[in-house]
């Protein structure tokens, strides 16, 4: 490239853009950069890259503009001069997230793949200084993880449209208005109210979860009908205290920043680079389909602080594998795509057993009660139980599992029809797998070492306890030393990557306040005294079937909100009340809505979790939603008899 052609593109900002200085090094590498970079023109509406495509190359956009479409061809962005795309599909191997189309007569500088990638593995300050331009922007990958996290907390619906029309708009909202009006008009004193007005905030939040899929905001609705029942016209300034009330509390606060921290932490793990480092040992080291699997199964158990985050390390470490392997795609996608959640939903330090304790807490109950209840969860323990099996070869296989088997065996292809490729890893070499595991093993150790420590002084004797905040604190400081003096990311980058784990973190803490809200309103109005009430007459003295029953119920709520984030906080303040009431075991009570959690999920067609599973793992998820289906069944059916057995025996 001739630095006079270019007006915008020119060395200075290529120096800038990789943040070189005078050095004699970096001055030779930005030469070789400008000599790589090549001038292409476009006309107007050309497009210049495709979703979908093979990333070959990223663009710096010398001259005039181009929009950015998304898959219905609806403009989201504008690219003007002097911004760059293609960026980071180029660097880590994806295919094109979206269309970038000509705005007029456009001029772009293209840096070749491969250029890129010899750049950034001879040079690893090029690849750090890069990752903090491609970071500094939200790249597609971020943006498409984060729609999936706040899918499965309760913000967003997979399939629903992005625009809603002006009509359907002043419809709903209008039923809603006309709703708190009849409220504030018609409810009687609080006293007097009858089961009809009593159970009229439940009934109006599953109803708006099922005709709507949103899920948060259900539940804003519904805590603020809640306090036009309690408050009348002075709902807003009754609902503002209860917001104002919940954050002021020690130990909500300290749930709150439990969530936002472990956000943080599971950002980190991801950008530190050990994921590749991961896969490149697997991809040496094992041998076997059965190996194969069965590692991945294990590597479930050390990165089970987020499922999310175990689906990921499967999806590019191990599936490729797999299908080398020759093994059949619903197979090593239940392996997968089953065990991570069922392992964290057993796990207390995860994002899951997190949120789960702070609803319990929330709610009136022990923090210990959820690790009581770790036991009873039969759901999760029989998938882990299956899913070890299965990658052991030892599980049956029926339906289009086996059809999937027989399809490879015969010499098809290794996925069934209309699935994709699945999420792509990254191919360039940085980073160790000992970045993963020791911050891991550093939050178990501080977690537990701080929480006896702190304990153990204030009682005056020797006291076991866990304190996950203070162990992610040390874990912060820990990685930072590690990723940063190692020199896997700036100083700059691990504050914004803190920054994005909170912000993607927001729906669940959201979620906890508003719950919070919904629960002390409910007992305002006298719902938990009367349900209470109300089942055991309904029972007739044989409170043991009610384990069975909250499991069976909640499996069915879960699976019709497609969310079991947004059942949780419905179950738990009614189990931790129905237990209380009936003089049941509190842990037997809340592994009841745990298991029910995960068989709803595992029900539901439209389950957030199951399109994003499906997504990463490379197969259609109509396949894999009827492939795990005749397992899901049958887990459910035996979970449902261990709590029927345990309602019988355990008091």
């Amino acid at each position: 490239m001739e630095t006079t052609e270019a007006k915008v593109i020119t060395r200075d900002y290529i120096k800038g853009f990789f943040q070189f200085d005078d050095s004699r090094e970096d001055q030779a590498i930005l030469d070789t950069i400008m000599q790589s970079l090549s001038l292409k023109e476009f006309p107007n509406n050309a497009i210049i890259c495709r979703a979908g495509e093979e990333a070959d190359a990223m663009y710096f956009l010398e001259a005039g503009a181009c929009n950015v479409l998304d898959s219905e061809k609806d403009v989201i962005n504008e690219l003007k001069s002097g911004t760059y795309f293609g960026e980071y599909a180029a660097l880590v191997g994806e295919k094109r997230m979206a269309d970038i189309q000509a705005k007029g007569s456009v001029s772009v500088y293209r840096l070749d793949k491969e250029t890129l990638l010899d750049l950034t593995r001879n040079n690893p300050k090029i690849y750090s200084l890069f990752l903090k331009n491609v970071y500094g922007q939200a790249t597609e990958r971020y943006k498409q993880l984060r729609f999936a996290l706040d899918s499965r907390r309760g913000v967003n619906n997979p399939g629903r449209t992005k625009k809603a029309k002006l009509p359907a708009l002043i419809l709903n909202y209008g039923i809603v208005l006309l709703i708190f009006i009849a409220a504030a008009v018609f409810v009687p004193p609080l006293d007097k109210l009858t089961p009809l007005w009593l159970c009229a905030p439940i009934v109006f939040l599953v109803a708006y979860i099922i005709i709507t899929r949103r899920t948060l905001e259900a539940l804003i609705l519904a805590a603020m009908f809640t306090m036009v029942m309690t408050a009348r016209m002075n709902f807003v300034g009754a609902f503002i205290e209860q917001i104002v009330g919940t954050i002021s509390d020690v130990s909500t606060l300290e749930i709150l920043l439990l969530i936002a921290f472990m956000g943080s932490l599971i950002r980190l793990f991801t950008a530190s680079g050990s994921i590749n480092a991961l896969r490149s040992v697997a991809e040496t080291k094992l041998k076997s389909g059965k190996a194969t699997l069965l590692t991945s199964f294990f590597c479930m158990f050390i990165v089970s602080i987020d499922d999310y985050l175990g689906v990921l390390i499967g999806s590019s470490c191990f599936m490729p594998l797999a299908d080398q392997k020759r093994i059949p795609r619903e197979k090593s996608a239940m392996v997968m795509g089953m065990g991570p959640t069922a392992i964290c939903l057993l796990n207390p330090i995860s994002l899951w057993g997190i949120y789960l304790t702070g609803l319990i807490v929330m709610s009136g109950g022990k923090p210990g009660v959820f690790i009581a209840a770790l036991p009873f969860n039969f759901s999760a323990i029989l998938v882990i139980l299956f899913v070890f099996l299965l990658a052991l070869g030892k599980a049956p296989l029926v339906g289009l599992a086996k059809k999937g088997v027989e399809r490879v065996a015969d010499g098809g292809p290794l996925a069934p029809p209309g699935s994709d490729d699945g999420a792509k890893a990254d191919n360039t070499n940085r980073g160790k797998i000992i970045n993963l595991i020791l911050p891991i093993a550093v939050l178990i150790a501080a977690s537990i070492i701080s929480g006896t420590l702190v304990d153990s002084i204030k009682a005056g004797a020797f006291t076991f306890s866990v304190n996950v905040l203070y162990g992610i604190l040390v874990t912060f400081l820990f990685t930072f030393v590690l990723y940063c003096f190692e020199r896997y990311m700036t100083p700059e980058q691990f504050i914004d990557h803190i920054v994005f784990g909170i912000e993607s973190m927001l729906a669940p803490i959201v979620m906890l306040i508003v719950v919070n809200c919904f629960s002390s309103s409910l007992e305002v109005i006298g719902f938990s005294g009367w349900l209470n009430v109300t089942v055991q007459s309904a029972l007739g003295g044989q409170a043991w079937l009610l384990p069975a029953i909250i499991f069976v119920l909640f499996t069915i709520i879960g699976m019709l909100f497609g969310s079991s984030w947004a059942m949780f906080p419905i179950g738990i303040p009614l189990a931790l009340k129905l237990a209380e009431s009936s003089g049941g075991n509190a842990g037997l009570f809340i592994a009841a809505i745990c298991a029910a959690g995960l068989s709803g999920d595992g029900l539901s067609m439209y389950n957030g979790d199951m399109f994003f599973f499906a997504s990463c793992l490379g197969i259609k998820p109509s396949a894999y939603y009827s492939t795990k289906l005749p397992y899901v069944v049958t887990i459910a059916i035996c979970a449902f008899a261990g709590f029927l057995l345990c309602g019988l025996l355990i008091r």
